[in-house]
């Protein structure tokens, strides 16, 4: 009964928000941030509609709209159309780690001793901190540059670029973060660096592409059932959630009975189903359709959520540091987008503006 009252009260929100959003778009900003706002608003930290245990008890909405969105952002890396800007895509995903992830794990280091979990900790204890920092500000957000994208109808060689970056710099954040999670734990412990936990990374990555391909083969047959495109989108978002479902049983069953967690990323699964659907799938146009079409009731809900989950009390104690960070990482970002572009033969014009589109 708790459930259903959070969830019949957020839904209000939702539709709240939706009202918030063509309010604004006068102003030029993007719908999200209006959603983001009333999040913010409705959230534990202003007029508390939607209170911290309601935003722990609509966790499930998080994941079927992160299952969707992982299944758009897999089906938006069309091959064909991208197989021009393969080399853009490879040079600025390239120039965007690199730089993002030495700046801020450096700026990190630095700061630490302005930081109170931090403050005490020995050099290497910090290093590990700040090295695992880095390897979090190197993510971009799918969700953020697929909504914007939708809004303005954006296509072209700039959006293809910009969104397969962003869409591949999420499968590489998650390789980046488990290899630097090894390196960490032998900062903090004191032991020699494991390549078991590499070795397990790998195959967890194997593991997760092959899901990938069996959760293609169930879109496959949604996408075959002669039955209203209402109940094939419901049955697709159903599909995204079980992913999360799937994952969370398998490390909480390995973490039972196993020497270590296996650990599945639910959204690499959906991008690689989302993928094959897009590319391997004589039902791309439909697919597409489908995620189309739900996609504006997915944001509102996904970033109004976002917007109330916001740590505001973590926020007001720590903004001189977030600021700090902000800006390293934008100029990481500037200058790592630049350099990509630069050694990719791209045109100065793109090169000048293209940093813009990995800033959430």
């Amino acid at each position: 009964m708790e459930l259903l009252i959070f969830t019949s009260g957020f839904i209000l929100i939702a539709l709240a928000s939706k009202q918030v959003g063509a309010g604004l778009r006068k102003t030029g900003l993007p719908l999200i941030s209006a959603f983001l706002l009333t999040g913010i608003i409705a959230g534990p930290y202003a007029l508390n509609m939607i209170s911290k245990p309601a935003v722990e008890a609509l966790g499930f909405v998080d994941e079927i709209a992160l299952g969707f969105i992982a299944f758009a952002a897999g089906a938006e890396l069309y091959f064909k159309e991208l197989k021009s800007r393969l080399q853009s895509i490879a040079w600025i995903t390239a120039g965007l780690v690199a730089c993002t992830f030495t700046l801020t794990a450096v700026t990190f280091y630095l700061i630490s001793a302005h930081l109170p979990f931090m403050a005490a900790m020995p050099p290497a204890a910090r290093a590990a901190a700040a090295i695992l920092a880095g390897a979090i500000l190197v993510a971009r957000s799918p969700s953020s540059a697929i909504a914007m994208v939708n809004e303005l109808r954006a296509k072209g060689p700039f959006t293809q670029t910009a969104l397969g970056v962003t869409v591949i710099m999420d499968v590489v954040v998650i390789m980046l973060f488990a290899a630097n999670s090894a390196v960490a734990d032998a900062l903090l412990t004191g032991l020699n660096f494991n390549i078991g936990f590499i070795l397990l990374l790998i195959f967890e990555l194997g593991v997760s592409l092959l899901l990938g391909i069996a959760v293609s083969r169930l879109l496959l047959g949604i996408m075959h059932l002669r039955v209203r495109p209402m109940l094939k989108t419901i049955l697709i978002l159903l599909s995204g959630y079980l992913v999360f479902i799937l994952s969370a049983g398998i490390r909480q069953y390995t973490h039972d009975h196993f020497f270590a967690d296996i650990l599945l990323e639910p959204l690499l699964i959906c991008m690689v189903a989302g993928f094959i659907m897009s590319n391997r799938s004589r039902f791309r146009n439909e697919f597409l359709k489908i995620l189309h079409d739900v996609g504006p009731a997915v944001y509102i809900t996904f970033f109004t959520l976002t917007g109330a989950s916001l740590a505001l009390d973590v926020l007001a104690a720590t903004w001189p540091v977030a600021v700090v960070l902000f800006l390293a990482r934008i100029t990481a970002v500037f200058i790592g987008s630049s350099a990509g572009g630069i050694l990719a033969g791209n045109p100065a014009k793109a090169n000048a503006v293209g940093w813009m589109a990995y800033i959430t």
